[in-house]
């Protein structure tokens, strides 16, 4: 098994069962991973389209979605799917192929730095080392999912996809849970609610996500709020 069977077999171990994205050379080792271990890889017309799939695949599946292009303009592209995730709280694994490591930063083929252009959109920007793949994967699974979602971007250089793994494939990813209020802060918000004399309930994206969303429309209805959706939380 090589680093790239290693990064399908965590992602696959971490409920994502497709990527999105287009080939190219740097591409090919992780393409061909997928292929033998299971994971789709699904043909996008353009690398934006890839990010925006893997965008909606992560508020479908509840796992992160993924999207994969290659070093420079495959980036570049990507990084408007990315950006659109971070916006929506979309959970994302977002992963560029890139040169081989003795040739990262240098002014040849289609080089840019990935991590200074995914840095503003995204939760995190890593690179994929080998002896550290799955705890680097384990971490950015859980940190897409932790609250609030988004996407995370990893740097695959193609001597790493290609070198042999060392590691075994980890156990999936643990998300905590979100840490409930404090006290002080409800009693506080409560307060607040008691004196308003037009109060009104603004529902956002992370309404979608509720565990029981039966409660929050049984204070609605119960106090007889007026109330307005965002965009995300249309419904």
């Amino acid at each position: 098994m090589n680093n790239a069977d290693l990064i399908v077999a965590t992602l696959k171990a971490n409920g994502i069962s497709r990527g999105f994205g287009i080939p190219s050379g740097n591409v090919l080792p992780l393409m061909e991973a997928m292929r033998q271990g299971g994971v789709e890889f699904v043909l996008t017309a353009h690398e934006g389209s890839a990010g925006f799939a893997a965008d909606v695949m992560g508020r479908m599946t509840g796992a992160p979605g993924l999207a994969i292009a290659t070093l420079g303009p495959g980036a570049t592209n990507l990084a408007t799917g990315v950006g659109c995730a971070f916006l929506d709280r979309s959970p994302l694994i977002a992963i560029t192929c890139n040169l081989n490591r003795d040739q990262l930063g240098r002014r040849i083929q289609m080089w840019i730095d990935h991590h200074a252009l995914f840095k503003p959109i995204t939760k995190a920007t890593l690179r994929l080392e080998a002896g550290v793949i799955g705890e680097t994967l384990t971490y950015a699974v859980a940190l897409a999912l932790t609250e609030p979602r988004g996407p995370v971007h990893l740097d695959l250089p193609e001597d790493v996809a290609l070198s042999a793994a060392t590691e075994k494939v980890p156990a999936a990813a643990k998300v905590a849970p979100l840490a409930a209020a404090p006290d002080e802060a409800i009693a506080r918000a409560r307060e607040l609610i008691g004196a308003a004399k037009r109060p009104i309930a603004v529902i956002g994206s992370s309404a979608m996500r509720l565990g029981d969303p039966s409660l929050l429309r049984r204070v609605i209805e119960r106090h007889n709020l007026p109330f307005a959706t965002t965009t995300m939380a249309k419904g």
